[in-house]
């Protein structure tokens, strides 16, 4: 009987994670239309920055969605304002824009220099443009290149002394050589340890996945804590789909974490 309370608890997570998935695809669709959208950013912002918790988390794992997670993460945070996207995380080239005043309308520029490499693509011809999108290609895939040599040393290092504990895990994400590789360094650094041809590749995989893990079971236990404090910040119904992710990550924790888990689980009755 346990084993089948198990399988059910397993398949629970697999339904839940594949409708995460769905409603993720359906707003990442939307992100990479910006380009098209004239109805303002403003209303699509309001319904990024109102995604479940476990849709955005799951971002990461589709094509393009790491570059969404963090644009939803700045709106959160205040970092942009509600009718702007950081430059940064256009979900492609502003080139792509027909219509240039939309453009400057919504993105936020941290530089001049920015400003300015809009102003001079509008002047540039469609061939010198190809040619130019064709160096860039190049001179990006040699940069990231040199910065997976630089680092590769550091954070393997870093890795083969990694202890499932906060302090080790901030220490690594904090380290320069790990934030070089931007919002997406959890893709990045596994496609960096798989291409690598060092002697413990497989052993260094297994560790950085832990470390993935831990990291999400930190943020898991970090909104636990929350919405025990402020049980408003999430509906009953909302909770309840959530239980078995929060029974999974906060059973990493030990009596704390069943502790925590049990008052989550008292929110739903």
């Amino acid at each position: 009987m346990a084993e089948n309370g198990k399988n059910k608890v397993n398949f629970t997570e697999f339904q839940a994670k594949e409708r995460a998935i769905a409603v993720g695809k359906k707003y990442l669709n939307l992100f990479h239309q910006l380009h098209v959208i004239t109805a303002g950013l403003t209303v699509l912002n309001k319904e990024f920055i109102a995604l479940p918790d476990n849709v955005v988390e799951i971002l990461p794992e589709l094509a393009g969605g790491a570059k969404f997670r963090q644009h939803i993460q700045n709106l959160k945070d205040g970092i942009t304002p509600i009718d702007k996207i950081d430059f940064d995380l256009l979900p492609f080239g502003p080139e792509v824009f027909e219509d240039k005043k939309l453009l400057e309308k919504y993105v936020q520029y941290d530089t001049p220099r920015r400003e300015q490499v809009v102003r001079e693509e509008k002047q540039v011809s469609p061939v010198k443009k190809e040619e130019e999108v064709v160096v860039k290609q190049v001179v990006d895939a040699d940069v990231d290149s040199d910065l997976a040599n630089d680092n590769a040393k550091v954070i393997f290092d870093l890795l083969r002394k990694f202890q499932n504990n906060p302090k080790d895990l901030e220490a690594f994400k904090s380290k320069e050589e790990v934030r070089d590789f931007g919002p997406e360094w959890k893709s990045k650094i596994s496609d960096l340890i798989m291409k690598s041809d060092v002697a413990d590749k497989a052993n260094l995989k297994k560790v950085f996945d832990g470390l993935c893990v831990f990291d999400y079971a930190l943020n898991v236990w970090q909104e636990a804590v929350g919405l025990v404090k402020n049980p408003k910040l999430k509906s009953k119904d909302e909770i309840s789909s959530k239980l078995p992710e929060y029974k999974k990550y906060l059973n990493m924790f030990g009596a704390g974490g069943k502790s925590l888990y049990e008052k989550i689980e008292a929110l739903t009755k």
